[in-house]
């Protein structure tokens, strides 16, 4: 079985959008996943403010896996803010629209008040439909929302909700990553691959391989049960986990890891 393998461009944050995106496929992914959050190491590559231009260039450079647009007000306690979020929201799905991206997805707020949130969300999901775009919310670790039972409890409240799965941010609050995937398989639209080690209080992202997941594992539950959709790698190492290697050999290594654990696991669905 083949899962398409993308690349998030926050690593190469420092490069033009249209030069970190020609590296990515240069490395043989099939897919990049642009950025659209001010990271803290760098900004955004994609924003309200990017010219008609590029978007463009940067869709014929296409395809891409998803469009992140996490906003750090998103179902804020605030009303003014969680709906200057929720307005940032619609105007970066129509960005996705300008690249011929249809997989959108968002995170709670750094406070974000919980009714609030799921109402945001479903009004993401409706103006998301309206627009043919798939809304996905990624749980994140330490937030109102960031275990795969918050999840599901996001989903019953938004129908039409979809799931980023990253396991990075599920296991330090006690998930069980394999599991998660299981449970959450028919919502999942976009998965992220990362690693990470310690505790909602005490975490890193750290190199895939050298962290507490088996995300073997978790490719495994993915190609049993048949996903259809991308894997991408979203490298945040080198800020929490200090990792010097170079973007270069960051794209060479992630290929290899995903390759590796991939054809291990359908040799073992062949088997």
């Amino acid at each position: 079985m083949t899962i398409p393998l993308s690349f998030h461009t926050g690593l190469l944050s420092d490069m033009p959008t249209a030069d970190a995106v020609r590296m990515i496929r240069d490395h043989g992914y099939e897919l990049v996943e642009l950025n659209a959050e001010i990271l803290p190491w760098g900004p955004a590559h994609i924003g309200l403010g990017t010219p008609a231009s590029e978007l463009a260039e940067l869709a014929r450079l296409g395809p891409y896996s998803a469009l992140c647009i996490h906003h750090r007000d998103f179902g804020a306690t605030e009303s003014d803010r969680c709906d200057a979020a929720l307005a940032w929201t619609e105007a970066m799905m129509d960005r996705a629209i300008d690249l011929g991206i249809d997989i959108v997805h968002v995170i709670p707020g750094e406070k974000a008040d919980y009714a609030a949130l799921l109402n945001s969300l479903a009004i993401g999901v409706e103006t998301a439909k309206r627009k043919n775009l798939t809304f996905a919310l990624e749980p994140i670790v330490g937030r109102i929302i960031g275990t795969a039972d918050g999840a599901r409890a996001a989903i019953d409240a938004a129908p039409g909700l979809k799931i980023n799965f990253d396991p990075s941010h599920l296991h330090p609050m006690g998930d069980d990553v394999t599991r998660a995937a299981e449970t959450l398989f028919a919502e999942i639209a976009h998965v992220h691959l990362k690693d990470v080690t310690g505790t909602p209080e005490n975490f890193a992202f750290v190199p895939l391989g050298e962290g507490e997941i088996d995300l073997a594992a978790m490719v495994r539950v993915l190609v049993g049960n048949g996903y259809g959709g991308a894997v991408s790698i979203e490298h945040e190492s080198h800020w929490f986990a200090g990792d010097k290697r170079s973007p270069t050999q960051v794209l060479k290594d992630c290929r290899n890891y995903f390759d590796q654990i991939l054809n291990m696991a359908s040799a073992e669905m062949a088997s």
